[in-house]
């Protein structure tokens, strides 16, 4: 984490410091958490529509908060007797702190950026290079123009890689961040349906993800799937500067995958004569880690070194996660939906053999702009009736996948719920030993909820 001199930290944001008296206190951290900060942290109140972090300043104190920002024309309190640093606006400094902090630092930043498999292939990452490099990531979903700022002001000193996720929801978000972590290797995963209701086509979606590009330098390396329709098409259109490399079963690929014959644990592939395995489900996975191959391999990792980081992969939970319970197993992959993950999650469920029958609970797929209701009723009705045994869609708009679903299969075969509960229930009857149920849908629909309620049950 930062620890600077609170008179350094106010020279690295052109802040004015409360009192010279206090120019040599050691800041260890930022919070912008009054519920979680630290003693010797610097606390920096952030202001919204519906909240104010500045009412927190006193009991940041009494947590042991060693300073605070906060902007200008804010009166502080009489009471409050630790030092601060004014500032025009405190969202800014939090970003332009992390800014200088970069600029500080020795590591080699990469950034990661796509629309599935960002924090699959962050995670897979981190855990390669850690085989040789002190290496340090996002933690959780910290994505955005504070969760960015954020992770980078948790790196150490001594930090020699950081592996940092860009999320993006409109056009610039991903030119602040990607100003703020300075990339030296940037890739994108892929472009998908998700955030088509802001950036409207896919290939809004790639010019947004693009401007991952605009923090690196022109010794930067981008790397990008070449498999993925927009990207193969419209990368070749770009006027990029900076060393351009691609991963993919395209021949054309830099690195060309091969995907070979694997166990339902494990995946298998190679590259050349180099063969590779990884102990995650779904081929959607081998792209995330062919890509990290490669960037370890830019880093100088041998394959046995490679070879031994892939075998410690885990599943990020909710993401493709395989729960083995008392006589049936559940495949979390609940965290987030959009047509392309959803349909790399079916053919997941297809390849998963040993099963007497396989379960579907589909939630709605949030944030894909006005074509909604058509890109639900496609993806419905894709699903193979002769590899899924039922289909229980609850939400909105999964009626509209329901109606796509029901083209295929029987009728007592699929369900719509308006509630949960009621998918809940119709699930419970369902399941019998040796069932698979698979259970996904975005974020706001929490349909964690569902496996949490079948997490114990008795059959």
């Amino acid at each position: 984490m930062i620890k600077r001199s609170l008179g350094h930290i106010a020279k690295m944001i052109g802040g004015a410091i409360s009192d010279e008296d206090f120019l040599d206190i050691e800041i260890c951290g930022v919070s912008t958490d009054s519920r979680t900060i630290d003693p010797g942290e610097l606390y920096i109140p952030l202001v919204g529509e519906v909240f104010d972090g500045r009412i927190f300043i006193k009991e940041c104190e009494e947590k042991g908060a060693a300073a605070f920002i906060v902007d200008k024309d804010y009166k502080v309190n009489k009471n409050v007797t630790i030092p601060y640093i004014r500032v025009e606006d405190t969202k800014k400094a939090l970003q332009d702190l992390a800014k200088a902090y970069r600029d500080e630092l020795k590591c080699k930043v990469v950034a990661i950026t796509g629309s599935n498999g960002k924090t699959t292939t962050k995670d897979l990452l981190t855990t390669i290079l850690s085989e040789k490099f002190k290496t340090q990531k996002t933690k959780g979903n910290l994505n955005n123009e504070i969760g960015v700022p954020k992770t980078v002001l948790s790196l150490d000193d001594d930090c020699e890689i950081a592996v940092i996720e860009l999320g993006t929801d409109n056009f610039g978000d991903i030119s602040l961040t990607s100003t703020i972590v300075r990339p030296d290797i940037s890739m994108i995963t892929n472009i998908g349906d998700s955030h088509l209701h802001n950036l409207k086509t896919k290939s809004g979606i790639l010019k947004a993800k693009l401007e991952i590009l605009e923090g690196m330098n022109d010794q930067g390396t981008f790397i990008y799937n070449i498999d993925d329709p927009t990207m193969k098409e419209e990368i070749p259109t770009y006027d990029i500067k900076e060393k351009v490399l691609s991963f993919g079963t395209d021949p054309k690929a830099d690195f060309n995958i091969k995907f070979e014959e694997s166990p339902s644990s494990k995946l298998r592939f190679s590259n050349g004569k180099d063969h590779y395995e990884i102990p995650l489900i779904g081929k959607h996975n081998v792209y995330n880690a062919a890509a990290v191959v490669m960037i370890a391999q830019f880093f100088g990792l041998d394959k046995e070194t490679i070879n031994k980081g892939l075998m410690k992969a885990k599943s990020s939970q909710n993401r493709s996660e395989l729960l083995e319970l008392d006589g049936f197993d559940v495949l979390d992959d609940s965290y987030k939906s959009n047509p392309q993950a959803l349909l790399a999650g079916l053919e997941t469920v297809y390849e998963l053999f040993g099963y007497k029958q396989k379960i579907i609970c589909l939630s709605d797929m949030l944030e894909l702009g006005e074509d909604e209701a058509k890109l639900h009723y496609q993806v419905g009705e894709k699903i193979d009736p002769k590899k899924i045994d039922f289909c229980l869609f609850y939400g909105p708009l999964s009626y509209h996948m329901y109606e796509g679903a029901i083209q295929n299969f029987k009728p007592n075969k699929c369900f719509y719920f308006e509630h949960k509960d009621g998918l809940v229930e119709k699930l419970k009857s369902l399941i019998s030993p040796c069932t698979l149920v698979f259970v996904k849908g975005s974020h706001g629909m929490h349909m964690e909820e569902v496996i949490d309620q079948v997490r114990n049950l008795n059959i």
